[in-house]
C-alpha cells in the first residue's frame, strides 16, 4: 500500500509535471492575525460593489445536490453577528429555527447557536487571487471549478442548504454567485492535488480582497464538514502563537467504538481536524485531543473483510506482487467514482490501489441450464420495472429543499458578479414575506419538484435506476402494447388499480408489488419462464436491501434514489479491505485496540464535553470525554450492550423502527475456469417451492438461492465464483451446513455448465447473522419506518455520537455511506470541542473599508490599535443608550431522568456503599450512582416518575416562554443598536472622532494574534 499515491496516480488525476505543486509540508508556517470583530467601517454593510473590474473573480463549479453529509449536521448557525441593514426598518431578528433549541435533554441534540458579536477575523498577507492560475483561460479555469465542485457532492451552481443557513445574514442573493466561484475554486485546489490538504492561505488566494474573509469561512465549512483535506492525507498544522500561556490542561480523549469504515473515517478525520485547529485547543491551555479506536475483533473493517483464501495460484500473476489472494465475504463493490463518491479519493487519490471494472453484461441461465433469450429477458424486465412504477406512485414524496443559485452563466466563465446588491437574503426574504398573499420564506426558492421513476435495475448491485418521469400515467394494456406484449383478447383498455391492496393492513413494497404482477398476468400471457424471470429480478432487489421485499416500507424502500454515483462499478484488486488499512497506517497509525468487545457505555447527556466511560467484557475500561458509537445496527437491536444512562426513547424506537437483513455469500475456488471468463456475472433462475404454481408466493423461498454468480477471478488472482444468497434464502443461510449449500451450488453449476463441473478446492460460507459483531448485513427501510429515521439515528445525545451506514439517509447501507457518516460524526465531536463557524461582520468589506486599505497597502503601526479603539468608542456609545445586550436564558434540565438522579443521589450512593463487600470500604465513585440510578429508575413505579416527569415538563415549558422573550428582546436591542451605530458612524466618521487609544497590553478586548505571511513563487505559474 502506497500512503502518498502521487507515485501512482492514475490518469484522471493530475499530472505534477504540468501544474502548479501545491506548498509542501516543508515549507515555512503560513501565518494569519486573528483580530476582534471589524464593525468599523465606514460603511457597516457587506455591499459596495460598483464596477465589473472590482467583481471579476475567484472561480466557479456545475450541477445537483447529489448528497449531503449524511443528515445536516448540527449546526448550521454562525456565531457571527447579523450585519446591519442599509434600512433598519427590515428588522434583524434571528432564525426561528435557530431559537427552537431541542437541546433538551430528553429530546434529539441541536447545538445550534445564536450568531454572536465575538468573531474574530483573520487579517491575511496574501496578494488577492493568488491561487488562480494566470497561465489558463477564465472559461478553462471555470470548467475545472464546476467539475470539482461536482466531484465533491456539491452543485457548484447553488449553495448547499447550509451554506445558505451560515450565509443568509450576511451576504445578499447577489453576491451568490462570488461566493460560489470561491467555493468551488477551492474544491479545486483539492482535486488537484487530494494527497496534500489545502492550507487556508491558499483558498483565501482564490479571493480578492474584499472576500478574504467570506473565503475563510468557505474553507473552515469545506474542512470541518469533510469535503477537503479528509482521509489519508498530508496536513501542516496550524500555527500557534508563541505568546500564548504553556498547555497546562488535561488532553481529552475522543474514543471510536468500531473499526468499520465509519470508525475509521471518523478517527481519520478527527485527527486530521485536531491538527488543523490545533491552535484553537494551544489557546485555551490544553493540547490537541487524543483519538483511540476500539474494536471488538481481531481485525479492521468490519463489514468490510477481505478473507484470505488458504489455496495459492500455482504460478504467481504480476499483477498480485505483494498482495494477498482474498475474497470478499461483505462489502464488494464500489459503485461509482464520480459525481462525488469520497472512495475515489481514498483508492485512487490517495492509496493508489489498484482495482478493476467490472461490466454488467449478463448471461441469464433457466432452471434447466439453457440460456435465457435475451429478447424475452428484456420483455420482461420492462414489465417488471412497470410493476415498480405503479407501485411508486405510493412513495413517500420528500420535502424540498430550498436552492438559492448563482448566476450560472457567470460561474461557467468564471466571473463573480458584477454588483453587491444592497440587502441580504434574509432582508429580501422577510421584504418579500411580508407582501400580501406571499409565501413563507422555507417556501421561497424552492426547487421543483421532480419525480423519479424505476427504468431499469442494476444487475451488479440489484439496486434501481431511476429517472424523472411521472409515474403510472399510462393504462397498463396499453403500455403492455408499447412494450411488446401481446395482450389477452379480453383485456384492452384494462388497468391495474392497487388502491386495495395499498389500503390493507401491514401493506409493504413485497405485497403490493405481487399484486400489481397478479393482475398484469390477466392483461399478457406470461408462461412459467416469465414468473421466473420476473422473480430473479425481484431477487435482485431484495439482494441490494439484504431482505425479503415483504420487510420493506411501501412509501420509503428507497429514500436514498437519486443520490447514486456515476461510472463504471468496480472492485479492489487485492481487497475492499485494503482501504481500512490504509486509513488506519496513512499517514500515521492510528491509536487502535483490537479484541475490545463493549460491554457497557456510560456518558453524560448534557450540552459539551463531559466523562465518558467504555467497559470491554474482561473488565477494563477507557476513560474518555466524549464517544462516537459506529455499533451496527443488527448489535444495537439486540440490546446486549449497556448504556448508561438508558439511550432516550427517540433514539431506542429508531433503533426499532429501522430494519437490519442478511445477505450470505457462498465462496467456491477451483483449480481452473470453467465459465466463461470474459463476463463478471451470470444469474440462474430458481423454480417455484411448488413446481405446479406460479402464484408469485411460492417463489419468496428459493428465487435468492444461488441466482446470481460473480466471477472475482481478476480480484482474488485465482478461479473463484461468489454465488448470493439474497431474501429468504440469505436468513436460511445461517441455519444450513457448509456441506449441504456447497453441494447446492455444484448441482446448480453442473446444470449449466455439464455434469463435469468439479466440487471446489476451498469453499467459504458467510454467515453475518451469525456474527455477534454485526447481526446481519446493512440497514434497510422496514415497514415501520418514518422518513425522518436515519437523521434521527445519527443526531448525537450529549457526548455521545452516532455512526455508520444506518445513519444516513442520502447513502444507506453502502460502504461510501458509512465513510461519509463518519466525516459528519467528526464534525459534530469538533463542533462541540470549539464551537460553529464564527462569521465576522461585516462578512463582505465596503469599497472604502478602512480595513479592507489595510489588506491593500501597508499599514501603519498606530492603525489597528486606532480601529479597535474607534470601535470601542462606538460599543460604549451604544451600550450608554440600550445597556448590554440580552443574554439567553440559562438551559434547563428538562429531563425526568436528571432531575431524578440528583434529588436520590445521596440515596443511590448510599445504596452502592451498602452493597460493597466486606472490607471494601470508602465513598462511592460518580460513575458506580449514575449506574446505580439509572437502576433506580428503570424499577421506578409510573407513580414515582410522574412528579419528576410533570417537573420536567414545566422546566422545558418555562424555558420556551424566555426563549420567546429572549428572542423579541434581542430583536429590538439588534434594530436599535444599527440605527445607532449607523447615526455614530455618520456624525463620527472614523479619522476624526475624538479617540482614546488603549494599549495593546491594558485593552481588556485584546486578543491574541498570529501573523500569515505567503509569497507566491512566480516561477510556479499557477
Amino acid at each position: 500500500m502506497n500512503c502518498q499515491a502521487s507515485k501512482v496516480m492514475p490518469s484522471e488525476w493530475s499530472n505534477a509535471s504540468t501544474l502548479r505543486a501545491r506548498q509542501s509540508l516543508s515549507d515555512p508556517i503560513l501565518t494569519v492575525r486573528r483580530e476582534g470583530p471589524s464593525q468599523n467601517d465606514d460603511d457597516p454593510t457587506p455591499f459596495g460593489a460598483s464596477t465589473v473590474e472590482d467583481a471579476v473573480g475567484s472561480l466557479p463549479s456545475n450541477l445537483t445536490e447529489l448528497s449531503d453529509l449524511s443528515s445536516i449536521p448540527s449546526t448550521v448557525s454562525s456565531k457571527a453577528t447579523t450585519p446591519t441593514p442599509v434600512d433598519t426598518d427590515g428588522g434583524q431578528e434571528e432564525d426561528q429555527d435557530q431559537d427552537q433549541d431541542l437541546s433538551i435533554d430528553d429530546q434529539p441534540q441541536s447545538h445550534q447557536q445564536s450568531p454572536s458579536r465575538d468573531a474574530e477575523r483573520y487579517n491575511f498577507n496574501i496578494r488577492p487571487k493568488a491561487s488562480i492560475p494566470t497561465d489558463m483561460s477564465a472559461y478553462q479555469y471555470a470548467s475545472e471549478c464546476v467539475l470539482a465542485a461536482e466531484s465533491s457532492r456539491l452543485n457548484p451552481y447553488a449553495l448547499h442548504p447550509e451554506e445558505y443557513h451560515l450565509l443568509r445574514h450576511h451576504i445578499s442573493y447577489t453576491q451568490v454567485t462570488t461566493y460560489l466561484n470561491i467555493r468551488n475554486g477551492i474544491i479545486r485546489l483539492w482535486f488537484k492535488h487530494p494527497w496534500i490538504g489545502v492550507t487556508r492561505l491558499e483558498a483565501v488566494g482564490c479571493a480578492n480582497a474584499r472576500w478574504f474573509d467570506a473565503a475563510s469561512v468557505c474553507y473552515d465549512w469545506l474542512v470541518r464538514r469533510g469535503y477537503i483535506n479528509y482521509g489519508c492525507v498530508r496536513l501542516s498544522e496550524a500555527e500557534t502563537d508563541d505568546t500564548v500561556a504553556p498547555v497546562v490542561k488535561r488532553q481529552k480523549t475522543i474514543a471510536v467504538i468500531g473499526a468499520g469504515i465509519s470508525g475509521l473515517g471518523c478517527a481519520r478525520q478527527l485527527e486530521g481536524l485536531f491538527k488543523q485547529f490545533a491552535d484553537r485547543f494551544h489557546e485555551r491551555g490544553e493540547p490537541a485531543p487524543r483519538v483511540v479506536v476500539l474494536e471488538g475483533r481481531g481485525r479492521v473493517g468490519g463489514r468490510v473483510y477481505s478473507r484470505e483464501f488458504r489455496t495459492k495460484p500455482k504460478e504467481k500473476s504480476p499483477a498480485f506482487e505483494g498482495k494477498r489472494h482474498t475474497a470478499e465475504m461483505g462489502g464488494m463493490i464500489i459503485t461509482g467514482f464520480d459525481r462525488g463518491n469520497p472512495i475515489n479519493i481514498l483508492l485512487r487519490g490517495q492509496l493508489g490501489l489498484p482495482y478493476h471494472a467490472l461490466t454488467a453484461d449478463t448471461t441469464i441461465y433457466d432452471s434447466s441450464g439453457r440460456a435465457v433469450d435475451p429478447v424475452r429477458d428484456q420483455l420482461v424486465e420492462k414489465l417488471y420495472n412497470d410493476c415498480l412504477d405503479r407501485v411508486s406512485e405510493y412513495k413517500y414524496k420528500n420535502q424540498l429543499a430550498k436552492l438559492v443559485e448563482g448566476r450560472r452563466d457567470l460561474i461557467e466563465e468564471g466571473r463573480d458578479s458584477p454588483g453587491d446588491g444592497s440587502k441580504t437574503m434574509f432582508q429580501e426574504e422577510e421584504a418579500a414575506a411580508a407582501q400580501q398573499d406571499a409565501p413563507l420564506v422555507t417556501q421561497q426558492n424552492v426547487q421543483a419538484k421532480v419525480n423519479l421513476i424505476p427504468v431499469s435495475s442494476d444487475k451488479l448491485t440489484g439496486r434501481v435506476h431511476m429517472e424523472p418521469g411521472t409515474p403510472a400515467t399510462t393504462k397498463a394494456s396499453d403500455k403492455a402494447k408499447l412494450m411488446g406484449w401481446t395482450i389477452r383478447d379480453s383485456a384492452d383498455g384494462e388497468n391495474i388499480d392497487l388502491t386495495s391492496a395499498v389500503n390493507e393492513e401491514g401493506a409493504t413494497l413485497g405485497s403490493v408489488l405481487d399484486n400489481a404482477i397478479s393482475q398484469y398476468k390477466q392483461i399478457v400471457g406470461l408462461n412459467a419462464q416469465d414468473h421466473r424471470l420476473i422473480n430473479w429480478h425481484i431477487a435482485n432487489l431484495e439482494y441490494s436491501n439484504a431482505t425479503s421485499l415483504h420487510n420493506l416500507s411501501l412509501p420509503l424502500w428507497d429514500i436514498d434514489a437519486g443520490n447514486e454515483w456515476e461510472g463504471s462499478h468496480t472492485m479492489v484488486v487485492g481487497g475492499y479491505q485494503s482501504v481500512a488499512r490504509g486509513l488506519v497506517h496513512c499517514p500515521s497509525s492510528l491509536d487502535l485496540k483490537t479484541k475490545f468487545p463493549v460491554k457497557s457505555i456510560s456518558y453524560h447527556t448534557g450540552e459539551g464535553m463531559a466523562s465518558a466511560a467504555i467497559e470491554c467484557e474482561d473488565g477494563s475500561v477507557v476513560d474518555a470525554d466524549a464517544v462516537v458509537c459506529t455499533i451496527p445496527l443488527g448489535v444495537l437491536k439486540q440490546n446486549n450492550i449497556v448504556f448508561n444512562p438508558p439511550l432516550p426513547s427517540w433514539k431506542t424506537d429508531v433503533v426499532e423502527r429501522l430494519g437490519f437483513g442478511i445477505l450470505n455469500k457462498v465462496v467456491l475456488v477451483y483449480d481452473k475456469i470453467f465459465w466463461d471468463h470474459d463476463r463478471h456475472i451470470f444469474g440462474v433462475l430458481r423454480e417455484s417451492s411448488n413446481r405446479l404454481s406460479t402464484s408469485q408466493k411460492d417463489y419468496a423461498a428459493n428465487r435468492g438461492r444461488f441466482f446470481q454468480w460473480f466471477n472475482v477471478s481478476n480480484t482474488t488472482g485465482l478461479p473463484c465464483l461468489i454465488a448470493l444468497m439474497a431474501g429468504e434464502a440469505g436468513f436460511e443461510t445461517e441455519h444450513s451446513s457448509n456441506g449441504s449449500l456447497v453441494a447446492e451450488a455444484t448441482e446448480v453449476l453442473r446444470s449449466v455448465f455439464g455434469q463435469d463441473v468439479p466440487y471446489p478446492v476451498e469453499a467459504m460460507v458467510t454467515r453475518w447473522g451469525s456474527d455477534r459483531f454485526a447481526r446481519g448485513s446493512y440497514s434497510s427501510a422496514a415497514p415501520g419506518m418514518q422518513p425522518e429515521d436515519y437523521d434521527v439515528m445519527a443526531r448525537p445525545v450529549g457526548n455521545l455520537f452516532f455512526a455508520g451506514e444506518h445513519t444516513i439517509g442520502t447513502h444507506p447501507a453502502t460502504v461510501h455511506g458509512a465513510y461519509l457518516s463518519g466525516l459528519r460524526a467528526a464534525s459534530e465531536v469538533l463542533e462541540t470541542l470549539i464551537g460553529p463557524i464564527e462569521v465576522p461582520t461585516p462578512l463582505i468589506l465596503p469599497r472604502d473599508s478602512v480595513l479592507l486599505r489595510k489588506r491593500k497597502e501597508p499599514a501603519q503601526d498606530q492603525q489597528p490599535a486606532r480601529l479597535q479603539a474607534y470601535e470601542n468608542e462606538i460599543q460604549t456609545y451604544i451600550q450608554s443608550k440600550l445597556g448590554g445586550r440580552p443574554s439567553r436564558p440559562a438551559k434547563v434540565a428538562g429531563n425526568a431522568y436528571i432531575l431524578y438522579s440528583k434529588d436520590l443521589f445521596d440515596v443511590a450512593r448510599k445504596k452502592c456503599e451498602e452493597n460493597r463487600k466486606p472490607g471494601k470500604g470508602g465513598r462511592a465513585v460518580p460513575n458506580e450512582v449514575r449506574i446505580m440510578t439509572s437502576k433506580m429508575w428503570r424499577d421506578a413505579s409510573s407513580e414515582e416518575r410522574k412528579p419528576y416527569e410533570d417537573q420536567a415538563t414545566e422546566q422545558k415549558r418555562g424555558y420556551a416562554e424566555a426563549v420567546q422573550a429572549w428572542t423579541r428582546a434581542t430583536e429590538r436591542w439588534d434594530q436599535e443598536a444599527a440605527a445607532l451605530r449607523t447615526a455614530y458612524e455618520k456624525e463620527n466618521p472614523f479619522g476624526t472622532a475624538k479617540i482614546t487609544e488603549v494599549p495593546h497590553e491594558s485593552s481588556s478586548k485584546h486578543r491574541r494574534t498570529r501573523h500569515i505571511s505567503y509569497a507566491e513563487d512566480s516561477d510556479l505559474g499557477f
